[in-house]
């Protein structure tokens, strides 16, 4: 009778062990999407280069020691930045595709870089993108990839616009989404720069450029 006793005993504290510990590994996993979340908006506001683990920690919460048993160096932190940021950017496209014609996904996609611009960020890409040099390598090919995404996207969906008649400009719809992408991240560098309406300025013209 003892026997069986301790042995349900022994069970529940396994079970209550498995339990705590399952609850262990979701906290934790709740933890390095925190931390990879924040890093995001410090890229967007300062850049990758320009902030240290002790902002992090202390901006998170944490001790620097934490935050170095999640990512030991920087350079794993922003590996898990741009593996992040390409699964936003699939969700993106995913709720884009959704939209009806290109000229509606145009719009939704212009109102959105504006909004962005307008809370005075620089979307983590772009970042990213200017720091390409001092970035470490690993980096440098997901960086890459991230660009080429934007690029290929944007171009679907110009070829979409011209296929629908709705667009009509020069060139190929992969040179338009260059002019497009480029200018956009110039004009954010110049709306911090100049407090006037330079990026709705510079979209507005981007918009009658492609539109018939």
């Amino acid at each position: 009778m003892y026997h069986v006793i301790s042995v349900l005993i022994h069970v529940e504290l396994v079970v209550y062990s498995i339990k705590n510990n399952i609850k262990g590994l979701v906290n934790m996993e709740n933890r390095k999407e925190q931390i990879v979340n924040i890093a995001i908006d410090f890229i967007e506001k300062y850049g990758f280069d320009s902030f240290s683990y002790k902002d992090l920690s202390q901006a998170v919460g944490i001790t620097k020691a934490t935050l170095h048993h999640h990512f030991p160096r920087k350079e794993d932190l922003g590996v898990a930045v741009c593996e992040k940021l390409k699964v936003e950017a699939k969700a993106i496209k995913s709720k884009i595709d959704k939209i009806g014609t290109a000229q509606e996904k145009i719009k939704y996609i212009f109102e959105n870089l504006l909004s962005c611009a307008k809370a005075g960020d620089i979307c983590p890409i772009s970042s990213l993108q200017a720091e390409y040099n001092v970035i470490p390598d690993s980096m440098k090919a997901m960086v890459a990839d991230l660009s080429e995404g934007e690029i290929d996207y944007l171009s679907e969906i110009l070829e979409q616009g011209l296929e629908e008649g709705t667009f009509q400009f020069k060139g190929n719809p992969r040179s338009m989404a260059l002019m497009i992408l480029t200018s956009y991240k110039g004009a954010i560098q110049y709306s911090r720069v100049i407090d006037d309406n330079t990026i709705d300025t510079v979209m507005e013209q981007i918009y009658n450029q492609i539109m018939k």
